[in-house]
């Protein structure tokens, strides 16, 4: 099994930030969409995020303007840039220099994932599987795995989706069989939307990795 790289989403704590920096987590995740219950605006002071080290900032956005991503890169930090609406191969194009650029796609798993995704092939660095919902994500619900068996769609990809505690056998077997470049999760392992539970999560890494 290919090890993949860690992210936790929806991060409004920096304590909580620097606890998974120690844990060896590779990204945290920061929701720049303001209907989300774990909006890190009031949160999170920017220049402390930004002076924490051992860990990858991404910041994910819904639909923002090239102007609202630029200021929240310099602002916060951030290394890496989660595109989750319906924002253009241009856009992407021009946020390219700025930090690492993932476009998230919102799928059932029964789409033809090469339509999909080639209009981004050029300009994402890697693209991120979400489950298909009227909420940009955080939804708590998987999408159907089987179609990304053996996909090559490109740019190494992010698996998100509702991924928890109670995956791990089919995550393993999954991750045997593919290669991911990195998991995503977020709500299955909180106490309250944007507060995690560090123990539960740290259980679940170490029996993933172990």
């Amino acid at each position: 099994m290919t090890r993949p790289l860690i992210k936790v989403c929806g991060m409004t704590q920096l304590q909580q930030v620097a606890q998974l920096a120690a844990m060896g987590v590779d990204y945290a995740g920061f929701i720049f969409y303001p209907p989300s219950p774990r909006y890190i605006g009031g949160n999170i002071d920017p220049a402390a995020l930004k002076r924490l080290n051992g860990i990858k900032k991404a910041g994910v956005f819904v639909n923002a303007t090239v102007e609202e991503v630029l200021d929240a890169v310099a602002a916060y930090g951030l290394d890496m840039i989660q595109l989750h609406g319906d924002e253009t191969p241009e856009l992407c194009s021009r946020l390219k220099n700025a930090a690492e650029i993932v476009k998230v796609f919102r799928i059932t798993g029964k789409e033809d994932l090469k339509q999909l995704t080639s209009p981004y092939t050029d300009v994402a660095d890697a693209f991120l599987f979400d489950t298909k919902a009227k909420e940009y994500g955080g939804t708590g619900k998987k999408f159907d795995w089987s179609g990304l068996q053996h996909a090559e769609p490109g740019v190494p990809y992010f698996l998100s989706g509702g991924i928890g505690p109670d995956d791990l056998e089919e995550l393993k077997a999954f991750l045997t069989a593919n290669t991911v470049h990195a998991l995503d999760v977020n709500s299955k392992f909180e106490t309250a939307p944007g507060i995690k539970d560090i123990r539960l999560l740290e259980h679940f890494l170490n029996r993933l990795h172990g």
